[in-house]
Formats: C-alpha cells, sequence, structure tokens
C-alpha cells in the first residue's frame, strides 16, 4: 500500500513540476481513440526511479470511443489446464444520468506488490482503486518476466485488452513473451505462476 501511494505522490508531482514549466504538455493522454502507454518525461521516469517504481509500475493513457459506457478490469491467474482464472477485478461506469457525450478517457495506474498481489487505479470522471488479494506459492521463483502494453492499441468495443503479463518460475531460465499471447495461454504451459491483467470497455 505504500509503495501504491507513493505511487500517485509521484504522477501527482511529475504532473505538477511539468505543469509549472509548460502548461501545454499537461496531461499527456492519448489525443485519438484507444489507448497506450503514458508518455513520461525524464523527469517523471527519474522520480520513479528514485522510488525504485520502474520496474513495478504501469501507467496507461486511454480515449475510449463513445458508445463506451464502462471499463471493466480483469486481473488473472493461469490454471493448470491452460484456462484463465479471474483472481480479481473492478468496474468504472458512467452512469444511467451521463451525458450522451460524456466519454470515458484519462488513466489506468497499476502496481505490482509483494506476493503477487496487485494495486490498481482507474482515473476518468473520479477516481476508483482496487487490490487483488496476495498469492501463496509453495516452491521459489528464481526467474521471472514482467510485460507491460509497449503500443498503441485501437479500443474495440466487448474486447479484452491485455495490457499486463507477469510469468514467474522456479527454472533457471525463461522465453521472451509479450502481452499478446494471453489470448495462447499454452504458451505458457510450462510455468510455475503465470498473471495477466485486462481492459473491457463495453456498452
Amino acid at each position: 500500500m505504500k509503495k501504491f501511494i507513493l505511487l500517485f505522490l509521484v504522477i501527482v508531482l511529475a504532473i505538477v513540476f511539468s505543469a509549472c514549466s509548460n502548461n501545454t504538455d499537461i496531461p499527456k493522454l492519448v489525443s485519438k481513440e484507444g489507448i497506450a502507454p503514458y508518455e513520461l518525461s525524464e523527469s517523471d521516469t527519474y522520480l520513479l526511479e528514485s522510488f525504485g517504481l520502474e520496474q513495478d509500475a504501469n501507467i496507461l493513457s486511454f480515449k475510449a470511443p463513445k458508445t463506451a459506457r464502462s471499463l471493466k478490469v480483469n486481473v488473472y491467474t493461469l490454471n493448470d489446464d491452460d484456462t484463465w482464472n479471474v483472481m480479481g477485478d473492478g468496474q468504472v461506469s458512467l452512469g444511467q444520468d451521463a451525458d450522451p457525450d460524456d466519454r470515458l478517457e484519462g488513466t489506468f495506474t497499476m502496481m505490482l506488490k509483494d506476493n503477487y498481489a496487485i494495486d490498481f487505479n482507474i482515473n476518468t470522471k473520479g477516481m476508483a482503486s482496487y487490490q487483488t488479494d496476495t498469492l501463496d506459492v509453495d516452491y521459489e521463483i528464481t526467474a521471472s518476466l514482467k510485460g507491460f502494453l509497449t503500443d498503441f492499441q485501437s479500443i474495440e468495443i466487448n474486447k479484452e485488452i491485455p495490457v499486463a503479463i507477469m510469468i514467474y518460475d522456479s527454472g533457471s531460465s525463461m522465453r521472451s513473451y509479450d502481452v499478446g499471447d494471453f489470448f495462447s495461454p499454452s504458451k505458457f504451459e510450462e510455468m510455475d505462476l503465470v498473471q495477466a491483467v485486462t481492459l473491457t470497455f463495453t456498452d
């Protein structure tokens, strides 16, 4: 929890400092419909590194189509039979009284914590925060890989968008993976623990 609070302090400080120097640069949100990594400045990156958060934090910027009325987050673990099991979720909605011209746009932030728990925050027309439970593993993790969405991604209504994949194993080596492998879970067959985070914009 302390790391998560620190992350938001970093973001707020980065925005404040950048706004003081150049108001036209903040916030650095996507300008067209889609989702993409939040564009960190050198000072933003320095702050994250100073707090030791650069490997465990992920910040995304999104602008949903006007037909999207809610955003759902799913956090998964991979079962032994190569199916995904929801270990945590969260959702925000524009609400029934929302103006037809209102749009879901803002930022999604996630923080990987000890014991494989994940904190995430959705900032759009307000702020919502969620946290998954911790996981107990009975083996020693010796190799790991954490992959986040790295490129702009268009948004299709009611279709999951994988934005993070975390792989942990007790072996001595690991091949490369990316978030798109979420749709081919059999690729992780020999890994001890696999987690994934997806976003779904629904109508």
